[in-house]
């Protein structure tokens, strides 16, 4: 198709707005929607180029799949071989295993599956993945290889206009499954080709239905379309729903740039040409640097930043130069398939040897300072767990008669040890990661809200029927529950309750702990301090790679924000039950900033369970619920 600068700009636009929002830039919150506008672009021009082929009677499925090779695969080959050589060098063994296995799917465009599965509640958080940006290119690999079958099939059969509408119903299926599956599975619904396929055949739709527009009218769509482009970024942030009805904002105001195809200040910026020219290697680079200011605990550092998204144009160019610039478009398609696939195996296989060579050998990698994860089970205490139906640690903590029980989320269980240290007794400790304290809710991720209304409807009669007068200690990862990212498959909602949220969780929490103290004296631990990234990880890194001990620490502030509405219940439910508030942030947060290691001894198993070395923080702070039996 012939070269449009008016698209060349809008990827200038769409990749300033995806680094921006990745770098945290202050009224970039909505730069998501940058990825929406790439999807358009790129149905509009796959759109032209298979329909002109096909109606022109030369088109090759072989030459398209050739065409896309060549775009795609040769930058993405140098960053994947690059992270490979950067993990061996610097990353902890499990992190460089688990980069390994992400390559080998981005190489293969099937990472979206991945990233689309709502993970373990232990799993690293998505945006510590290396190569987590490859989901687009998943989903836009998935949509070449279907995209140009279905249309040769339409055309065959339906002819020219048939086709045309046959693909309008389909984008209209697929934005229809999108609004639908966004409000059950937003995970799913952000990740996966058939809920985005929408997008891409809407650039399409573009191409198919042309429209005829005067100078002035083709100004006015770019002016509009360009508006409600910069809504999208200014408006819209993680907490909406995505992709769904809203995403018909960005995808409609592309449509329209793209529809107005003008020669105007916007498409003639010579720095916007050039930022276009290599936004797909910027898009490719800057994600990484993204991640490694974030292990390092300097996303928030506007030194670092500045400089990590100069590196990412920096890099880009490069890479636009190097790489993509020297790809020879003149071979054959057979022969470029061929030297692509090749290549890609190769680096697959090389990938796969690595991994099962640093696990046999870890000795071989450079001896530098390697430290592992911590271990997440207590030493400090024997224990002895039940089988369940919940997925639930449902143990007995030391030996004697039973004098308190631990019930909550997985912090019930990773807390338990400071507990145990100042208890001669035994603990019941009753934890399900991911479970909130609460008897009406609804989850998004519908398998554990399952799991944890099961657990805690026996968890809650046990308690009204035996351990009469045991002491009960409360412990919850609350903010988890509030948190509205879509990534976050454990929030809550209470559809039955017409109130806002606060107010909603506030009453079910009160009415879950007094019912609770009706029978037992009820102790409420405030939330236990959560650290903006793994921990172990960031040491790791920052003594690997900047040679630094620095250790790791959160603003008691940060944590009071975070926690204000869980904090706020818990007085509540306190007040109202007769229940004691025990606050381990005086342990934790001396000085008004929250430890994560101590001399670079790592606190938590990752950013938020503690291990021993952090429960020790807390010694002493039970003692005075533990009562003699």
């Amino acid at each position: 198709m012939q070269f449009r600068k008016s698209i060349n700009a809008l990827r200038a636009l769409a990749v300033l707005s995806v680094v921006l929002f990745h770098f945290k830039v202050p009224g970039f919150e909505g730069g998501f929607v940058g990825v929406d506008v790439f999807f358009v672009i790129s149905g509009f021009l796959m759109t032209g180029i298979i329909v002109n082929g096909v109606q022109q009677q030369n088109f090759s499925l072989l030459g398209f799949y050739a065409s896309r090779a060549r775009r795609i695969i040769p930058a993405l080959l140098v960053l994947c071989v690059a992270l490979l050589i950067f993990g061996y060098f610097y990353l902890p063994l499990d992190d460089l295993r688990e980069t390994i296995r992400t390559i080998k799917s981005s190489l293969l465009f099937s990472s979206n599956f991945s990233f689309a599965q709502s993970g373990n509640y232990f799993a690293a958080p998505l945006h510590e993945n290396w190569l987590l940006h490859t989901w687009s290119l998943s989903v836009e690999w998935q949509f070449y290889l279907l995209y140009p079958v279905l249309i040769m099939g339409l055309h065959r059969f339906f002819g020219t206009d048939k086709t045309r509408f046959a693909l309008l119903a389909l984008a209209l299926i697929s934005l229809l499954a999108s609004i639908v599956v966004t409000r059950v599975n937003p995970t799913f619904a952000f990740y996966m080709l058939p809920t985005r396929a929408w997008e891409m055949i809407a650039g399409g739709l573009v191409f198919l239905f042309p429209l005829r527009l005067s100078q002035r009218g083709g100004a006015i769509c770019e002016g509009l379309g360009l508006l409600a482009i910069a809504v999208s970024v200014l408006v819209f942030s993680e907490a909406d729903l995505w992709p769904g009805y809203l995403t018909l904002v960005p995808v409609l105001g592309t449509m329209l740039v793209i529809h107005g195809n003008t020669r105007s200040m916007f498409s003639g910026n010579p720095a916007l040409q050039f930022v276009g020219s290599i936004s797909y290697s910027v898009y490719l680079w800057h994600w990484p640097l993204v991640v490694l200011l974030y292990l390092c605990g300097l996303l928030s550092s506007w030194p670092h930043v500045i400089g990590a998204i100069i590196a990412s144009f920096a890099l880009g160019t490069l890479s636009f130069y190097l790489v993509e610039s020297k790809v020879k478009k003149g071979t054959s398609a057979t022969r470029t398939v061929i030297k692509f696939a090749s290549l890609t195996v190769a680096v697959v296989a090389v990938s796969a040897t690595t991994s099962s060579l640093v696990k046999q050998h870890p000795d071989w990698r450079p001896a530098l300072v390697e430290l592992g994860q911590p271990e997440y089970t207590s030493k400090l205490y024997p224990q002895e767990c039940y089988p369940n139906a919940y997925a639930a640690a449902d143990c007995k903590l030391g030996t004697g008669d039973v004098s308190v029980i631990l019930y909550g989320d997985s912090h019930a269980q990773s807390t338990a040890a400071a507990v145990q240290m100042d208890n001669p007794q035994a603990a019941l400790s009753w934890s399900r990661g991911g479970c909130p304290t609460l008897t009406h809710f609804a989850m998004h991720d519908k398998t554990v809200e399952s799991q944890c209304r099961g657990f805690n409807q026996e968890k809650l009669q046990q308690l009204k029927t035996a351990y009469a007068g045991v002491p009960v200690v409360l412990f919850s990862r609350a903010a988890l529950y509030a948190d509205s990212g879509r990534e976050n498959s454990y929030r809550i909602s209470f559809p039955e309750r017409q109130a806002t949220f606060a107010e909603a969780y506030t009453e079910e929490y009160v009415s879950t702990v007094c019912s609770i103290a009706e029978n037992h004296p009820v102790y409420i631990v405030k939330p236990i301090p959560e650290m903006p990234f793994s921990v172990y990880k960031g040491l790791n890194l920052n003594q690997r790679l900047f040679r630094q001990n620095t250790d790791i620490s959160l603003p008691l502030q940060v944590y009071e924000k975070r926690n204000r509405i869980a904090i706020a219940t818990i007085e509540a439910a306190a007040s109202r039950c007769n229940a004691t508030v025990i606050d381990p942030t005086p342990y934790l947060c001396p000085d008004g900033n929250c430890m994560g290691s101590m001399d670079g001894v790592p606190l938590y198993f990752d950013d938020n369970h503690l291990v021993d070395a952090g429960n020790q923080q807390l010694k002493g702070l039970f003692k005075d619920l533990i009562k003699p039996i």
